[in-house]
């Protein structure tokens, strides 16, 4: 769990959040590389070094003002469990998937529908493949065109991925 208790965090999140609001307004989507589509995944892809563009995308996180509640550690997972699952080949170098919401957009959801609980918490997977060293992805859930509440929320997960790939570049 992180600590909001220290000064020089709350001065990180209010200089990274005025950062953003102008990297937002100078990224345009035009910018950006169009994501491939993957199953039901927008795959984003780029050059750098993960742990990089990992600070990237946490920065474009917390810098909205959003608390990544969650984060799971896909690749450590699967090594621990390779043997118990009979796994032979270690496909992720590092997998994680950030996890989060944002609380006014949650509640406009659920106030339409209560059912719209399950849109919560939204996730950004982060990953570098051992077949493709030096690239690192970006990934998140195709839209649900059946499901238009989501719209919103992929408008956010699309604005973050934006921002910590135009660091990244």
């Amino acid at each position: 769990m992180r600590s909001t208790t220290n000064p020089f965090r709350a001065l990180y999140l209010t200089v990274t959040g005025l950062a953003c609001a102008l990297l937002s307004n100078a990224t345009s989507a035009a910018a950006l590389p169009k994501p491939e589509v993957i199953g039901s995944s927008w795959v984003y892809r780029t050059e750098g070094i993960y742990h990089n563009v990992r600070s990237d995308l946490v920065m474009a996180i917390e810098g909205r003002g959003l608390v990544i509640s969650y984060e799971a550690h896909l690749a450590s997972m699967l090594r621990r469990t390779a043997e118990a699952t009979g796994a032979t080949e270690q496909v992720y170098d590092n997998a994680e998937s950030l996890l989060f919401c944002k609380s006014d957009l949650t509640y406009e959801l659920t106030v339409r529908s209560p059912h719209n609980i399950t849109l919560c918490p939204y996730s950004i997977a982060i990953y570098s493949l051992t077949r493709d060293p030096g690239v690192v992805y970006l990934s998140i859930r195709a839209p649900e065109m059946e499901q238009p509440d989501y719209a919103a929320i992929h408008q956010l997960l699309e604005s973050i991925v934006a921002e910590a790939l135009s660091w990244s570049w």
